[in-house]
């Protein structure tokens, strides 16, 4: 492949103009992708986002040019964890930044390794060399809003022709370009994330817990009640201890009929607490689904769900109708959902008409767990 020994102006500018009309994570293959490859003569090239979390460092939302999905997929699920690019990025990414000295960080693989000993590893030999892939230039854009986040744009050669200096240069010279546009996707993907945590939020009473995950079972927003069903722990803002394993095993065991069934939700009880999962796709960015937990611990509060499937009721009237059986009055109520008892008094004669009851009382005789009764 051809490819330029100096990068001249005009073509610098041709590619900045590319890279700042991304405005969307589907848009990086065609718009940084592509140009960045063929500017520095690379056969295949990827991007990923590095995460930082307990079990170390993992990448994700893999975007690919000129990769084979199959390979895509092996190397997520058998060899990331053994390759040196990704710790390297993360950390050289995170200090460089750190220390006001760059918006990014280039390097080749040849520089981080010592080849003859690489060379006789499984991640070469099983991966690697299989795939042709003899030279790796990466560089590492960090978060300007997450420190447990950096992004990678990894380069391909499939030849012996190594990535030199110019090579690793022409790649910096778009690092403040790379570092705006992806830290701006990224306050766009929190933006949806937080429309959808308000959308749902005003959903729920304030015993409903409320948790959301990306599609890696990362949390996204765990709201109090969540957190204390789920014993999670608030480490920041935004950043929460994982899920334990024997849920994930359960979402794992699901979460395939989401998929094909994407408005199905699943109801399971873990631990005592009754959880509802189901999965949407946001419409604003590509960072794949979002997995909706909604958690309540079981008591008298708590309504049939096999009986209220019956009457078609709202949510705004399940909600209501929650509180009626936890003996809440039409003043209680509109203050917890903050609407006014007027609307609290219409929504109930609604109610009532739906489940042929005539009272509250009725109601909550009605409604109420098949145990309390």
């Amino acid at each position: 492949m051809q490819h330029s020994s100096s990068l001249d102006v005009s073509e610098y500018y041709k590619i900045n103009d590319k890279i700042a009309d991304t405005s969307r994570f589907k848009d990086i293959n065609s718009n940084i992708l592509a140009p960045l490859s063929r500017l520095i003569g690379a056969e295949s090239s990827l991007f990923a986002i590095l995460k930082k979390h307990d079990r170390g460092i993992s990448a994700q939302n893999f975007i690919c040019h000129n990769i084979d999905q199959k390979i895509n997929s092996k190397y997520e699920k058998q060899f990331q964890a053994n390759d040196p690019v990704l710790p390297h990025a993360f950390n050289a990414a995170k200090s460089n930044h750190n220390l006001g000295i760059s918006k990014s960080f280039t390097f080749a693989l040849d520089n981080i390794i010592d080849f003859q000993k690489f060379s006789s590893g499984q991640y070469y030999n099983e991966f690697l060399r299989p795939n042709s892939i003899r030279q790796i230039l990466a560089t590492g854009i960090p978060s300007n809003t997450d420190n447990s986040l950096v992004y990678i744009l990894g380069f391909h050669r499939y030849c012996n022709n190594s990535f030199k200096e110019k090579d690793a240069q022409i790649s910096s010279c778009f690092g403040p370009a790379l570092y705006n546009i992806l830290n701006n996707l990224e306050l766009k993907t929190q933006m949806d994330d937080h429309n959808i945590i308000v959308s749902h939020l005003k959903q729920q009473i304030s015993d409903t817990g409320l948790v959301i995950l990306d599609n890696n079972y990362q949390i996204v927003f765990a709201n109090h009640a969540g957190q204390s069903h789920l014993t999670l722990a608030q480490n920041g803002a935004n950043s929460y201890s994982d899920l334990d394993n024997d849920l994930m095993t359960v979402l794992n065991a699901y979460i395939s009929h989401m998929n094909l069934s994407p408005a199905k939700k699943v109801e399971f009880d873990h631990r005592g607490i009754k959880i509802v999962a189901r999965m949407i796709t946001p419409e604003i960015q590509n960072q794949g689904k979002r997995i909706i937990l909604n958690t309540q611990r079981p008591t008298h509060a708590n309504i049939n769900s096999l009986e209220i499937e019956k009457y078609n009721l709202t949510q705004r009237e399940v909600d209501i109708t929650s509180l009626i059986v936890m003996g809440m009055t039409s003043p209680q109520i509109s203050s917890k959902l903050c609407i006014s008892i007027r609307t609290v008094e219409n929504h109930l004669r609604s109610i009532y008409a739906k489940t042929d009851v005539k009272n509250r009382t009725s109601l909550a005789y009605k409604l109420a767990p098949t145990q309390y009764q």
